[in-house]
């Protein structure tokens, strides 16, 4: 059996598999709740509060901090997780893993994991 380094993750490991549900059931929770606050919550109200409070004030703003911390996490975990190539071998050199996800799912789990709403928040001026 091949050596793998302590900080690889073994793509079919029970972590992974709770590590996957849960990534997806944030997925879901943003899929949902984005549409739903751009429709309903965002007025010019909120604004006014946001500019006297801060970013920090409503939780629902905490919580999408919280949720683009985990997927920033979960590119993380996703450089280090094993994967079957074509011969049906189980690849955990850190190098290969890293090159295979960089040409897979990376782009589209950066641009996910890149949090809008603190790009766009303004501090009070124009």
């Amino acid at each position: 059996a091949p050596r793998i380094h302590k900080w690889t993750v073994l793509h079919y490991s029970p972590f992974k598999a709770v590590w996957d549900w849960l990534i997806l059931l944030l997925v879901i929770y943003t899929a949902i709740l984005t549409p739903y606050s751009a429709a309903f919550l965002l007025n010019d109200q909120e604004e006014v509060a946001k500019q006297n409070c801060g970013y920090s004030c409503s939780p629902l703003n905490v919580v999408d901090l919280i949720v683009d911390i985990m997927f920033i996490i979960d590119i993380l975990i996703n450089f280090r997780t094993t994967y079957v190539n074509a011969n049906d071998e189980v690849v955990s050199h850190p190098v290969r893993i890293a090159v295979h996800y960089f040409k897979g799912w990376f782009l589209i789990d950066m641009v996910a994991a890149i949090p809008f709403d603190l790009l766009i928040y303004r501090s009070g001026e124009e």
